[in-house]
């Protein structure tokens, strides 16, 4: 799966709205862990089964919901 399309813009977006770098590295590894997993997931209740995933995994939910709000407000920004 070639994330590049989609990470790439993301990427630059992202930096123009968050200043710190960790939590952009952060959300950057968050949300490219989700495009991954969503590849081979249903879409039905996607999100909250991946937030559970990650908090399973020792992600803190925050974390994942603070990641996954801004690829939402970057995916619904390019429209």
């Amino acid at each position: 799966m070639n994330l590049a399309p989609t990470l790439a813009p993301f990427i630059v977006w992202l930096a123009a709205r968050e200043p710190d770098d960790h939590v952009r590295r952060r959300h950057l590894s968050i949300v490219e862990h989700y495009l991954v997993w969503t590849a081979d997931t249903a879409a039905e209740q996607r999100r909250d089964r991946f937030m559970a995933d990650c908090v399973e995994k020792g992600t803190r939910r925050d974390h994942v919901a603070a990641a996954l709000d801004r690829f939402a407000e970057y995916t619904s920004a390019r429209g």
